[in-house]
């Protein structure tokens, strides 16, 4: 039997329960609502309880895994230079054709 199909159970179990218990009820509508409103709340917060003990007890145990094998990633270098670098491009365009500055008379 699977964690699923069990949990699945126990939600229709519990949504048969409270279906029967809401048509066979002794009690008057609204009382019976506020019971079922206050049993409602008492297992939500049981459950909250039980989920907030089971990750703590995960975290403690991951930690405790991670502590004994000494899990270590050192940083990594990066090189900031590409694979694949090309040479500049020749400029001999000044040196074919320089620059003339006109002569300015005063």
């Amino acid at each position: 039997m699977s964690k699923g199909s069990f949990g699945f159970g126990i939600l229709v179990g519990s949504i048969a329960g409270v279906a029967s218990a809401y048509l066979l009820a002794q009690k008057s509508g609204e009382a019976l609502q506020g019971d079922l409103k206050e049993q409602a709340t008492d297992s939500k917060n049981k459950l909250i309880l039980k989920l907030d003990e089971l990750l703590e007890n995960t975290e403690l145990k991951l930690s405790e895994q991670m502590t004994d094998q000494e899990v270590y990633n050192p940083p990594v270098d990066y090189v900031a230079e590409p694979e694949t670098v090309s040479a500049p491009p020749e400029h001999t365009a000044l040196q074919e054709d320089p620059i003339v500055t006109p002569e300015v008379k005063r």
